[in-house]
């Protein structure tokens, strides 16, 4: 996960009864099939606090954002030429870094 996010199931955060998108599901995940992904950047400038290059082609993203990403998570997910992102229920525990790999 990237520094400061967070997970849905985890935030706390209280539904806005103004907000016309519905809150997501706790166990809802970012899946990026990273077979399909060629690296175009679309989705770093539509959802730049969720997914970045680390060097010149390796992606990066934070498999549970914040809620309040939501929004452009589909936006970058809609601008993805290959769809290769989607947002999905987690069937298990998401996957945690080695200790002392960040």
């Amino acid at each position: 996960m990237l520094p400061g996010s967070t997970d849905f199931a985890d935030s706390g955060a209280a539904a806005d009864p103004t907000d016309p998108t519905p809150s997501p599901p706790a166990g809802l995940r970012l899946v990026v099939d990273l077979n399909r992904c060629q690296s175009y950047g679309q989705c770093v400038y539509a959802a730049p606090s969720v997914f970045r290059f680390h060097g010149e082609e390796a992606l990066e993203y934070d498999y549970a954002p914040a809620p309040g990403a939501r929004r452009e998570v589909e936006r970058a997910a809609a601008a993805c030429p290959v769809q290769a992102i989607t947002l999905g229920r987690a069937t298990e525990p998401a996957p945690q870094a080695p200790e002392g790999v960040r």
